[in-house]
């Protein structure tokens, strides 16, 4: 194995990563720990296969570069560590001792389909039967839906220039209505 070191140094003037020496690693790493930590110097490392084994490279990078990298590799590690702690399986995989083909067939998904459909269709049904009862019984379920039914007299009263007792008595017949129209 055959290790590389690119280090910054300045030639003619400017910042470029040259190839280094043992020795200049070497006191490049012994400096590295006598200096605080955000004075450092940072390097990553990256393997290679030449056709006679592996060359390591170890290559300087800025402090910015560095710290997404860190980021991104704490980020992956801990998602790492915390997906070990769960089995990962197919849902086609076979239940055993069961007569069930798939996980697919035993888990539920966590809504029914057919009663979310039903209920769509019943509701339709509820607003073109109110719809054809009362024009103002419509806004009354929505309100109702929308949990207002308790405090919505007051409003309606100003908006159909009503007394709140003929409010309250289109909310009795609306409540009577909907509860024959749901018993059907």
């Amino acid at each position: 194995m055959k290790n590389t070191y690119l280090i910054y140094k300045q030639v003619d003037g400017t910042r470029q990563l040259v190839k280094a020496t043992q020795d200049e690693w070497t006191a490049i790493l012994k400096a590295n720990k006598k200096l605080p930590p955000n004075q450092r110097r940072r390097f990553e490392m990256d393997c290679c296969e030449d056709g006679e084994g592996f060359d390591r490279m170890y290559i300087e990078v800025l402090p910015a570069e560095h710290s997404e990298w860190n980021s991104k590799h704490t980020m992956a590690e801990r998602n790492r560590k915390e997906g070990n702690l769960y089995a990962h399986l197919s849902m086609d995989a076979p239940v055993q001792d069961t007569e069930v083909e798939s996980l697919h067939e035993a888990i539920s998904c966590g809504f029914d389909l057919e009663a979310i459909a039903i209920d769509r269709v019943l509701m339709e049904e509820l607003e073109t039967a109110l719809k054809s009862w009362k024009p103002w019984a419509n806004e009354l379920l929505k309100l109702y839906l929308e949990g207002k039914g308790r405090s919505c007299t007051i409003s309606l009263s100003e908006k159909y220039h009503i007394t709140d007792r003929a409010i309250q008595k289109r909310k009795t017949a609306f409540e009577k209505f909907v509860v024959d129209f749901l018993k059907k």
